[in-house]
């Protein structure tokens, strides 16, 4: 694949992303009352909103992820992105949780072609520099902000995003730190695997 037809493919990627999360914002507000802070308190739309801003970084700017911490960023990215896939395809589509989308090209776009052209391109196109297996549970910590944010505002707002979150729909607090639990674990299993896959690929000495 030539450098321009990539760069081309990673701003189609990133502008679907934009598309589908300003589509869900609109119509959720118009249909059921959605609010800013609701629609921000879901990890799809923090997640893929990460996935946007890297997709459109890369685009302009392909060498970028040269620079350590940049890779280590991106490789952040894949995690949460393949961490939201698995979770709606395992957890929530089979039980048709409603998510707040409106509509089935949104939820498509931000669940299924996200996470699975981020990790593809993570896959075809991985960092040129060798990432530290300390940037593994440096990737926890944004899922762990996350989990408290949400524990935290749950009670408060009488709100939570996802099932699996909420104390009364899991049967009490044990089984949500269950969940939280599986949920490590698998952020930790694609780490492991993205970092070895990047890793091996790369010539360069293994940075700090």
């Amino acid at each position: 694949m030539s450098v321009t037809t990539h760069r081309a493919l990673r701003l189609t990627l990133a502008s679907l992303l934009l598309v589908a999360m300003t589509a869900q914002l609109a119509i959720g507000m118009s249909r059921s009352g959605l609010t800013v802070v609701n629609f921000l308190s879901y990890f799809t739309i923090l997640s893929n909103t990460l996935a946007m801003v890297l997709m459109a970084w890369l685009a302009f700017d392909p060498g970028r992820d040269s620079s350590p911490g940049f890779a280590s960023f991106r490789g952040a990215v894949t995690v949460y992105m393949s961490l939201t896939g698995v979770i709606y395809a395992v957890v929530l589509a089979p039980v048709a949780v409603d998510l707040a989308l409106t509509e089935p090209w949104v939820d498509w776009s931000l669940h299924v072609v996200g996470p699975i052209a981020v990790v593809l391109d993570w896959i075809l196109d991985p960092p040129p520099v060798r990432l530290s297996t300390r940037a593994l549970p440096a990737w926890l910590a944004f899922p762990a902000g996350y989990l408290a944010y949400t524990l935290i505002r749950g009670p408060i707002a009488h709100r939570y995003p996802y099932p699996i979150l909420d104390p009364d729909e899991v049967g009490g607090y044990g089984a949500v730190a269950i969940w939280s639990i599986i949920v490590l674990v698998v952020i930790l299993g694609f780490g492991a695997l993205y970092l070895w896959w990047a890793n091996r690929r790369s010539p360069q000495p293994q940075a700090a």
